[in-house]
């Protein structure tokens, strides 16, 4: 084709509008790039290259061999990527975009020929209205981000804030995300005084105000690629209490200070406690915990994966 025209570049996920995949469907049409129309659609349309953020979804791709598929999770190995399987378009897809690299063992279990494809391997990240913190809220808020389940142990939370050493006193809860009714009830039952963001109301844009009103945020997955709340707390300048997945570990190796990492509600209660104590420590060193996210930003992610879809249309330098 003639590199001087423009490239239609769709990137594509069915309807969620109030979670992450609407979140970057929105984020890769606000994506400028020059010589580039990027289209969102819930479903493929005729395009130079198509960008599949729902891995399953790219069985509709038009054209595998000019097809970007992302993973987002570290499922299996179950069989989904052998042949048949939900996700077996990744075998012939020409470029992937991995989030974590325990997600290269997966997929080689399962014998995708990983070295016939384009790949990119580096986390989302926060997006860059994610900024460090610039005030110290009254009392200490300790917060929990994400969607009601199984995967995400959202019980751990309350648990966690009832086993908080020297008790609840000056302590608040802060939820932010989807389906979360019952862990504020349950965390009011406790008692402890808890705000609860619904992300029915509350979109992506909010967040960043809210993360800056925290002291520390909690995560309790029993499995996670990102997870974006490790990315966007650190962004800005807040200390993360993990359980170890995802980049948890990562971070932790080199700012064990900043990152704690605990295998059970007890643990992590117990790190929060210390954290609780010296937050005022932790507040002024907050531009060394947002500089261990500066390399990871989401917006780096968006242009990232357009420059390789367009490198599947005609040989493109990636830098």
């Amino acid at each position: 084709m003639n590199p001087g025209r423009e490239v239609v570049i769709n990137v594509c996920v069915e309807a969620s509008e109030d979670w992450l995949f609407g979140d970057l469907k929105k984020g890769f049409a606000r994506t400028a790039i020059a010589g580039t129309r990027i289209e969102a659609t819930d479903e493929p349309i005729e395009a130079d290259s198509w960008i599949f953020i729902r891995t399953a979804e790219a069985a509709s791709s038009p054209d595998l061999n000019r097809t970007v598929v992302c993973i987002h999770d570290l499922y299996g190995p179950d069989g989904s990527y052998l042949p048949g399987g939900a996700r077996s378009a990744v075998r012939d897809a020409a470029a992937l975009a991995l989030c974590h690299p325990s997600q290269r063992a997966i997929l080689e279990a399962e014998h995708v020929d990983l070295a016939s494809k384009r790949i990119i391997e580096r986390p989302l990240g926060a997006l860059s209205g994610f900024t460090t913190r610039n005030t110290l809220s009254p009392r200490f808020r300790v917060g929990w981000i994400g969607r009601f389940h199984h995967r995400k142990r959202c019980e751990w939370f309350p648990e966690v804030v009832r086993l908080l050493r020297g008790g609840t006193r000056n302590t608040e809860a802060v939820l932010i995300g989807k389906d979360l009714d019952t862990v504020a009830q349950t965390l009011a039952e406790i008692p402890v005084a808890c705000e609860h963001y619904n992300r029915r109301h509350c979109a992506i844009e909010d967040y960043p105000a809210i993360y800056k009103t925290l002291d520390c945020v909690v995560i309790t997955s029993s499995t996670e690629a990102g997870p974006l709340p490790l990315f966007e707390a650190l962004a800005t300048g807040i200390p993360v209490v993990s359980t170890p997945v995802g980049w948890a570990p990562y971070f932790h190796e080199f700012a064990p200070h900043f990152v704690r990492l605990g295998s059970s509600p007890a643990e992590l209660a117990d790190h929060i406690a210390e954290i609780r104590e010296a937050r005022s420590d932790f507040f002024e060193r907050r531009t060394e915990i947002a500089a261990l996210a500066e390399p990871f930003r989401l917006e780096g992610w968006y242009r990232e994966l357009v420059y390789l879809a367009k490198s599947l249309v005609f040989p493109l330098r990636l830098d």
